[in-house]
């Protein structure tokens, strides 16, 4: 079985992987209906953040920043369901130095839509 095989998928390995996350939670692990939906949300997350980086040359990054956003909010998320005490303008802050920070790095790959592509030849 080569790699791309087990790569293709990244929807039914998300699924699969919810679906142990709730044995887990159903057969050995005390959580509650929320931390197992929480996780649930942050593996899919993780799955749109694989998506969005294998699609980068489709729309030449863009999608990459939103992506990894929605990883952060979930996980940050499942933290606070699992007890991590923090405020809401902790939060505020820490999304955004997130996106600035992710701003930084994405910016140097993204181009609008629509912005003309100029193309050096004999430099």
């Amino acid at each position: 079985m080569s790699n791309n095989e087990l790569t293709g998928e990244p929807a039914l390995w998300a699924g699969f992987i919810g679906g142990l996350i709730q044995l887990a939670a159903a057969f050995w692990l005390p959580w509650n209906d929320e931390a197992v939906a929480v996780l649930n949300a942050v593996v899919t997350a993780a799955a749109g953040v694989y998506v969005a980086i294998t699609t980068r040359s489709a729309d030449n990054g863009g999608s990459i920043k939103a992506a990894i956003l929605g990883l952060a909010q979930s996980a940050l998320t499942a933290a606070m369901v699992f007890g991590w005490q923090v405020s809401t303008e902790q939060t505020s802050v820490i999304m955004m130095v997130l996106g600035l920070g992710l701003s930084l790095f994405i910016r140097q790959t993204s181009v609008p839509a629509g912005a003309p592509v100029v193309r050096r030849v004999g430099v």
